[in-house]
């Protein structure tokens, strides 16, 4: 009994071995065939190099001696922290299951949810001219799909990595992060040991090339609009020019997102009052597995309906090396005196992807909406036809071309989510003609679901007027603001 079970073991973990190199081959041959760009630096026989270069660095012994003063422990002790804090940043990235799992789940996922639209020319057109540059995309939040959205996007041309919060260090999401090159930051988190390893591993793999995404706000906006920028993660990628060894020139790629329907717009409405998440991060994954898990089967039987767009496009690409020319105080030793000039390169960036948000359905209807409480059919066309003509230069890759097809796009979106209804009103031009009273047909956002209107609405503020307006405080539980 025992020799057959051990040969039943044996066979198991030969047919597994089998499969996982089988899937190995056909990943690198995909790879190959499509001329995807992989960083080899962040491949796993790198990580020594990783670990030497950030153990290497000045700054980081220092780190190691102030922690182990401040904290009345041995150098061996400190150390080890350092290292612990390196093994939990430094990603794993998977070929197998970058091209072989993470990109098809990826595609499924988006194309289950969303009608996709990604501008792809304006990256093939970069890449194409910029071989051999440092690039980092930098990416409004408004979605924690923006990780598999972005993802997708930039499969056919490079694999990414990302920046990534704690809300994914929960199993099995820690490890699937890390084998697509993610590495984890801890948003809030304030032991200078720590921020000194991150900032060194950040710069490492930035002069080695590692193409990196980013959310420079840092976390994802509660009313709509643009969050402030941070500069924490900017300031390390930008101090990694200090190094004379890296030549290469460094590009920021402002990237915009938006959606027709951004799936956790009630809870970051309500955080925004105060109205704090106490789930756990299971059960918060919990819920998301049971959310997907539903409505794969609505889709099965036909019932389930996609919640409209997911747009992603592009601004204008900014040389870092050309802004430490015309502003060198950018890499002074000094944070204070540096920090000027990097919420200078945070706005410029911010102010390229405001530039770039490609306008949505929904987002256009709830603006209108937030001006006008009730419209008919016709009032709602004429509305965007002049929006169309005042929004003439913001990214337009809707497939509706009228405001009649829009206006079709928006409601099927917002009629599933039971946001706007159908309301009757006097036709208000009969009277001024002396005619008799005619009630019309109109629609009207629901009331009690106005934060989901101005949210929305919101979406489509410039920069420039969200900083003219403030950025809005959140409100903590106990009526005060944080």
């Amino acid at each position: 009994m025992n020799l057959w079970l051990l040969g039943a073991l044996a066979a198991v973990a030969l047919l597994g071995g089998a499969g996982v190199a089988i899937g190995k081959r056909h990943a690198r041959r995909f790879q190959r065939e499509r001329r995807i760009h992989v960083d080899k630096f962040k491949l796993k026989r790198r990580h020594a190099e990783i670990e030497l270069e950030v153990f290497g660095s000045r700054d980081v012994v220092q780190a190691v001696q102030n922690y182990a003063k401040e904290h009345r422990v041995p150098i061996e002790q400190a150390k080890a922290q350092a290292q612990k804090y390196l093994q939990e940043i430094v990603p794993k990235f998977n070929l197998l299951a970058y091209y072989r799992i993470g990109a098809p789940v990826a595609r499924a996922i988006m194309h289950f949810l969303y009608r996709v639209v990604v501008e792809r020319k304006p990256i093939r057109d970069f890449s194409e001219k910029r071989k051999g540059a440092a690039v980092v995309y930098v990416i409004n939040h408004r979605s924690n799909a923006d990780y598999v959205l972005v993802a997708h996007m930039l499969f056919k041309f490079i694999s990414l990595s990302y920046a990534i919060g704690e809300w994914a260090r929960v199993w099995p999401l820690n490890h699937l992060f890390k084998w697509f090159g993610g590495y984890f930051v801890r948003r809030r988190y304030r032991e200078p040991l720590y921020h000194t390893i991150l900032a060194k591993f950040v710069q490492t793999i930035t002069k080695h090339g590692v193409t990196q995404g980013i959310f420079i706000e840092g976390g994802l906006t509660r009313d709509g609009a643009f969050i402030k920028p941070k500069l924490g993660m900017l300031d390390y990628l930008v101090t990694a020019k200090r190094d004379p060894d890296f030549s290469a020139p460094l590009y920021v790629i402002p990237t915009a997102v938006n959606y027709d329907r951004v799936l956790e717009d009630r809870n970051l409405t309500e955080e925004m009052l105060g109205r704090e998440e106490r789930s756990t991060k299971g059960e918060k994954l919990k819920t998301t597995f049971d959310y997907l898990f539903r409505n794969f089967f609505r889709g099965v039987f036909k019932r389930f309906k996609r919640y409209g767009y997911a747009i992603v496009t592009f601004g204008e690409p900014v040389s870092v090396d050309d802004f430490i020319r015309d502003h060198p105080a950018i890499l002074s030793t000094s944070f204070e005196e540096r920090k000027p000039e990097l919420q200078r390169l945070a706005d410029m960036v911010m102010t390229e992807i405001s530039d770039a948000l490609p306008v949505t359905p929904v987002t256009m209807v709830a603006s209108i909406f937030k001006r006008r409480t009730i419209l008919t059919d016709e009032q709602m066309h004429e509305e965007l036809g002049k929006l169309r003509e005042q929004w003439n230069d913001r990214p337009w890759l809707l497939r509706e071309k009228t405001p009649q097809e829009v206006w079709k796009a928006a409601r099927q979106v917002l009629e599933l989510r039971h946001l706007i209804a159908p309301v009757e009103q006097w036709k208000d031009d009969l009277f001024d003609r002396g005619g008799v009273p005619v009630i019309e047909d109109a629609w009207q956002w629901n009331p009690q679901e106005l934060l989901l209107r101005d949210y929305y609405a919101n979406a489509l503020l410039t920069f420039d007027e969200v900083r003219r307006r403030g950025w809005p405080e959140r409100q903590r539980a106990d009526g005060g603001s944080a």
